[in-house]
């Protein structure tokens, strides 16, 4: 059941509702810019995606107050819809959730066409975009980590899991999730969901414990507080990229949004996710730019000039190096390995995404192409 009669939704001078013709279909969004924005400055976007129900933007607008937080921190936030059938929107993650696995409906690819849309038409910080979501959406957070990494600083996934495999992103994402104990739609300790659609969910620990060795942390599951009547914070730290993994789990409140509103659900008093993942979101850029520096090589790497015309060069190298180039989509460009210099000649004007393996450790970078 959702409760929303409380709540006014309107539109203001900062609120649009917009869409994109993909796939055959209109893919529709509602887009919110901060008070006081202004387009000569570069803001930082989130994304927000719903769960699965009949309503789109409008359930997790009013469950998160993620709104009333890009006014008062100044991100653009945007609150992308699923695909409507049979009366209810949902998103495809991959393992979940009909109707949109049912029909197949290409998810990653709204997403990617959303954030190229975005980018020509708002003032954003490309290297500073951020996703969210609850239950379905949530399930989606994920998805985009490992699909679309080149694209996404940091995902915040709120009531939800991994259900979309192999894990194998070409960055590490940073992570901060929220869950409850008392959660039976996607039960922390795994389990069928309570309710019609039967979804199995992995334990919590079990997606994170892949994710950790996907990322090489060296420090799993440190218990930062624990109180059994209020909350339990776990940390995964010491790994690639910087990559923190953090989870939230409260003693209290069920399927909803800790600290938000309630949708007819108990809503945990504990912590505040859309505060959390805010403090989260502003320490990470897609740039990397604090991996690891267990090679005096790597810590002394300079990639330029940037922006460059004809040639990257690389300082600093004692061996050869493999690379990658993919543009802002994440598809690759160029691969191969440099000893120092990477032939750019023949790529078109834009930004692109330079990854450098340095066998324990990656480093990435923007560079421009003119």
């Amino acid at each position: 059941m959702i409760l929303l009669s409380n709540y006014h939704f309107c539109f203001s001078q900062t609120d649009k509702y917009d869409s994109l013709y993909l796939n055959g279909r209109y893919r529709t969004f509602m887009i919110h810019l901060p008070v006081g924005y202004n387009s000569i400055n570069k803001y930082p976007l989130v994304l927000a995606f719903h769960g699965g129900a009949p309503l789109g933007y409008q359930t997790i607008q009013y469950q998160s107050g993620l709104t009333k937080k890009s006014d008062s921190a100044s991100f653009i936030l945007v609150y992308p819809e699923g695909v409507k059938i049979a009366g209810n929107r949902t998103f495809n993650a991959g393992g979940c959730c009909a109707p949109s696995t049912t029909f197949k409906i290409d998810d990653v690819g709204f997403v990617n066409s959303l954030l190229n849309y975005l980018f020509k038409t708002s003032s954003i910080d490309t290297t500073r975009v951020y996703a969210t979501g609850f239950s379905n959406g949530s399930l989606l957070c994920y998805r985009l980590a490992n699909q679309l990494a080149s694209r996404f600083a940091a995902i915040a996934p709120v009531a939800g899991d991994l259900v979309y495999y192999p894990w194998s992103p070409i960055r590490e994402v940073p992570i901060i999730s929220f869950h409850s104990y008392k959660d039976q739609n996607v039960k922390y300790f795994g389990g069928v969901t309570v309710g019609t659609t039967g979804t199995y969910f992995p334990p919590q620990d079990s997606i994170f414990n892949i994710i950790s060795k996907g990322y090489k942390c060296k420090i799993l599951k440190d218990t930062i507080f624990h109180n059994p009547n209020k909350y339990d914070h776990f940390v995964y730290k010491d790994c690639y990229c910087n990559a923190l993994l953090e989870q939230y789990v409260s003693y209290d409140g069920e399927h909803s949004w800790p600290g938000g509103y309630s949708t007819g659900v108990e809503v945990s008093k504990q912590f505040s996710a859309t505060y959390l993942m805010w403090e989260f979101f502003k320490k990470y850029t897609i740039d990397c730019s604090k991996a690891s520096n267990s090679h005096v090589y790597f810590e002394n790497t300079i990639v330029f000039p940037n922006p460059v015309f004809d040639f990257v060069n690389i300082s600093n190298l004692k061996k050869g190096l493999n690379y990658t180039i993919s543009d802002l989509s994440g598809k690759v460009i160029k691969n191969g390995i440099t000893l120092g210099t990477i032939d750019v000649s023949n790529l078109s004007p834009a930004v692109y995404i330079l990854n450098l393996n340095f066998g324990d450790s990656l480093k990435i970078y923007k560079i421009i192409k003119n």
